[in-house]
């Protein structure tokens, strides 16, 4: 079983539609069927890896950041939403530290774009205390600086374990903007909890048309 979370503009997703309310105007639809996938190695199925084994997201074409600290996210063979492979993420135990992973893909002013990934929480090291996954969709301008960001809802101690849960994020890129970057990250507000750990699996982004 899986379970979805949305925020954003989106409001439903049924079939190859996403139902968006529009005020008094009703509902409109947009559609992402058969639309391109923008991201590269959005399975995280390279480079392959052996049974049990881990590499450096880096190596999988994805950027990272981190608040300072060395960041530890791995390409990891333990546990796939699909396929074989998914990141790994590892907390600090460091006051309000951050890190995360991102792809920058070309975006157009006032197109929507849908952002999504499949998480779950480790059994054996679950997220506790003040650590927490999220997504955003930060949209920058040609000269690289962020003009608006969207964040998806939060998940934490409450996150299964058992089965994956799909969080998403849908919205127009605004006036000025060229590209987003797609971003996955972790943090810990306060002094968090060390070595607590989620995966993240399958993420997908696609521009949504109206129909």
């Amino acid at each position: 079983m899986e379970r979805s979370v949305k925020v954003g503009l989106l409001v439903t997703f049924a079939l190859t539609g996403l139902f968006v309310h529009t005020g008094l105007s009703g509902v409109k639809v947009l559609s992402k069927a058969a639309a391109p996938e923008l991201l590269s190695n959005p399975g995280f199925e390279t480079p392959v890896l052996p049974p049990e084994g881990w590499a450096l997201i880096r190596q999988a074409g994805w950027q990272t950041f981190t608040s300072g600290a060395a960041d530890l996210m791995t390409l990891w063979a333990g546990a796939a939403h699909s396929g074989n492979q998914a990141v790994r993420f590892v907390s600090h135990g460091i006051p309000n530290f951050y890190q995360g992973l991102y792809q920058a893909v070309p975006v157009t002013p006032g197109e929507t774009y849908h952002f999504s990934v499949y998480v779950k929480n480790d059994s054996t090291h679950p997220l506790k205390g003040s650590v927490i996954g999220q997504l955003s969709l930060e949209w920058h301008g040609t000269n690289g600086a962020e003009v608006g960001r969207l964040w998806s809802p939060a998940w934490g101690a409450s996150l299964s374990a058992t089965e994956w849960t799909r969080f998403e994020v849908t919205g127009a890129a605004p006036p000025n903007s060229a590209k987003a970057h797609c971003v996955i990250v972790e943090k810990g507000q306060g002094q968090p909890v060390a070595n607590c750990v989620f995966f993240a699996d399958d993420a997908s982004v696609v521009k949504v048309s109206e129909e």
